[in-house]
Order: C-alpha cells, then structure tokens, then sequence
C-alpha cells in the first residue's frame, strides 16, 4: 500500500533493506525501522503539537515497542509513550522508557495494579469503578496519587471490534463523582477511541461520533465543578490532523503509524510530512511451480482502508527495487505460515531472494523480529540489535 511512497519518499530504506538482507545484517522476517526518519517524523509532530498546545503519548506497539526506534522518537521530541496493554508497558519500562498513559485500550487485570502504578505514568485509564479501587488501592499502599482518566461512550459512538466500554456520557458526573471520591485516586479527564477514522471515499481523514462524545463528557464534568487536564483523543493520528483535534478542544494526542509514515492520510495527501520509516524484510523460501512461496510469520498488515492487493519488491541486488511483483497472504483466521509471490519463477525469482514489503503494519500481534537501522543519509550506516515483540534481545539466529 505505501510501497509507491517508499520509492519516492525514503528509497535508501528499500535499498538497505534488500543489501542487508542479503548480507545476512537483517533476517527475514524482520520489520526494519529507519531510526533516523522515525525521528524526523516525530520532530515533526512534536512541533505541530506544541504549535497546537497538545500533549503526546506516543505509540510504540505497531513498531514492536523497538528500544531503538522508541529512543529516536524521544529524541525527536516526544519523551513518554501511551502503553495500549501490560505487555507494553513492561517491553518500554523494561528499556528505561517513559509511560504516560496506561490502560486505553486494555484494561490493567487483577493483581497488575502495583507495576502499573509503579512504572509512575501520568494517567491511566478507568473502564469502571472496580478497576479504579484496584488501582486507587495500589497508589495508596505505594504513598501516591494517580490521575486516572475515564473511558466513555454513547449511543452512536463507533468501535472496532472488543474494543467497547466505558462509563456512558448520560452518567459521566455521577461516576465522576463515585471514581474521585476512591482514595488513591482522582479523575483528571476523559477518553475514548478511535476519535477519527479514515474515508475512503472522501480521501480524508473526518471526526467519528466518539469525538463528540468526548467534548461533550470534559464539557459536562467542567460545569459540574472538575478540573479536566486531560481531553484525550487518540485515533487515525497525525501531522495533519492535530488543528482539527485542537480546534474541538483535545488536550493529548496519541501518533502511532505516524511515526513511520503509515496513516491514511498520507496516501489521501502526499504533501503529509511523514516520511515512509518501516519496511517488512523476508525472503523467498521455495517455488513451487510458477509460485514463490515467502516466510510470513511476521505478517500483518491494518486493513484500516479496507481490504487491497499486496505487492513486494524481489531481488538480490539494486534491481529488486524495479521488479514488483503481487503477493498473496493467508486469509484472516489462517495461521500465517507463508505469503505466495505469484508468477515468481517467469519473473525470474530465486530461492533466498530478498522481499519487502511497505504496509501499515500491526507488527506486535505477529512472530516478527523488529530491528532498526541508523545512517541511511550519512554514509555511516549501522543496524542496532534484533528484538521480538516485547522488546527482548533476540538471541542466536532463529
């Protein structure tokens, strides 16, 4: 999907791709992250949010919570990280990395409440009371007090799916009320997800049914007396859509594919200042008649505009950026074993021949490796260690 603006945009990746794949420096299966363009990209941001006056989380699992990637994007100017679930959490505070929200999307489960307060995040977020005494019991035994943002929703708000929940915007003050009045604890705002979504049809970006939920829940504990700090609406993030989101009122912002130059906002605009960051590295296994059948175990690809064809970059040297070629993967609920380059072997495709990928990847549900690369533009190119998806060095080869 973002192959194209690779190509245009960041062609040094795709070339380093397939030489360090070939030299063995990356193996397959392996999201290669450029450090430095992930930096730039939050530079980017981080400005056009401090013109805005927002704060930001950013979001590290669609980037297997990379340690290496995760400290460009604080030196570009983003210094704490939204974690999405525990595991998260743990990879980024395991690294010495920031947390400043905790709980949105997964809830913390029972007997997680003391690492939760202890990694110290900003906010963490409440779907109900019973979560908030668990966590207010927590802050308590650790001497603290931890702001806690609440999760709502109403009627004619839009989830994915499992992602429903949360206190209804018809009873926000009176849970307000009840969530505050636990110790350990007090309520600093509200949130829900996604707050934008993409539009295919309109090639932009537009404001869900959700956001206005949001104004409206910060509007509704305002008058009733709260101080709301945090009106905190994550979804479909980027450069270009932090005005809109300030313009109703948003406080924080939550950028993930951003960081690597995968939102749909730049396909819909090419002038979108991101730049293309990520690229899936694997290789051909074995053909099979006119077929190359590709390793996948790390494939996954957010199908945020709706399902499209795949297409790879092959080779074993420079000409690989030149031969593209289009890509099956296993259909939803398939394990994900392999993904099969069709007409392959008429193309001239060989065992062990490099493929990339560019995508909008997802890559912490997958088996993939996540490694980045430094120095594309200077001359002095290096590739920092190989990780999994929870941030541990991988050991060996496999």
């Amino acid at each position: 999907m973002f192959l194209d603006r690779l190509l245009r945009r960041n062609p040094q990746l795709a070339a380093a791709a397939v030489a360090a794949h070939q030299s063995g420096a990356v193996l397959a299966n392996t999201y290669l992250l450029d450090a430095d363009a992930m930096q730039a990209n939050a530079a980017t941001l981080a400005a056009e949010a401090k013109r805005h006056d927002l704060g930001v989380y950013y979001m590290a699992k669609q980037f297997g919570r990379n340690p290496d990637a995760c400290r460009a994007v604080v030196a570009g100017g983003l210094p704490s990280a939204v974690a999405v679930d525990l595991q998260g959490m743990e990879a980024l505070v395991g690294n010495g990395l920031a947390v400043g929200h905790v709980g949105h999307l997964v809830q913390p489960h029972r007997g997680a409440e003391d690492t939760v307060v202890a990694a110290r995040p900003e906010v963490v977020t409440v779907f109900n009371e019973h979560v908030a005494r668990r966590i207010g019991a927590a802050a308590v035994r650790a001497g603290a007090d931890q702001a806690v943002l609440l999760r709502v929703h109403a009627p004619g708000d839009v989830f994915y799916f499992g992602h429903g929940g949360g206190f209804p915007l018809e009873e926000v003050v009176a849970a307000a009320k009840k969530v505050d009045a636990v110790p350990g604890v007090h309520v600093a705002g509200v949130t829900t997800f996604p707050c934008l979504l993409a539009d295919k049809a309109l090639r932009k970006v537009v404001p869900t049914p959700n956001l206005k939920t949001l104004v409206a829940a910060a509007a509704q504990l305002r008058a009733a007396g709260f101080e709301v700090s945090q009106l905190n609406a994550p979804g479909t993030t980027s450069t270009g859509t932090l005005a809109l989101l300030a313009e109703v009122g948003a406080t924080h912002v939550e950028p993930g594919n951003a960081l690597h130059g995968t939102t749909p906002l730049q396909l819909f605009d090419d002038g979108s200042p991101e730049i293309p960051a990520v690229v899936f590295v694997s290789e051909v296994s074995h053909l099979d008649g006119e077929d190359g059948y590709v390793l996948a175990a790390g494939y996954y690809a957010d199908k945020v505009l709706g399902d499209y064809r795949l297409s790879a970059l092959v080779g074993h040297d420079e000409e690989a950026l030149g031969r593209r070629l289009p890509l099956d993967v296993a259909p939803d609920g398939a394990i994900s074993y392999y993904a099969i380059l069709r007409g392959a072997a008429s193309a001239g495709v060989t065992v062990g021949d490099t493929v990339v990928c560019c995508f909008r990847p997802q890559s912490f549900v997958t088996r993939a490796r996540t490694q980045a690369v430094f120095g594309l533009r200077t001359g002095d190119r290096r590739f920092g260690p190989r990780y999994d998806q929870e941030a541990r060095p991988v050991q060996g080869q496999s």
